[in-house]
């Protein structure tokens, strides 16, 4: 079984990443906009982090 988090929140990728169990993450653009991050510059930088 694979594990994907589906969350635009770093903290909460940071998290699932270092419990050893993170396959993957999705999001859309709704999660992004939940996490207050528009644009196509801003998401590319929000990622880069």
């Amino acid at each position: 079984m694979k594990f994907f988090i589906d969350t635009a929140n770093l903290k909460d990728i940071k998290e699932a990443n270092d419990l050893g169990v993170l396959d993957g993450v999705t999001t859309n653009p709704s999660l992004m906009a939940k996490e207050g991050i528009t644009g196509a510059d801003n998401i590319i930088a929000h990622y880069v982090k």
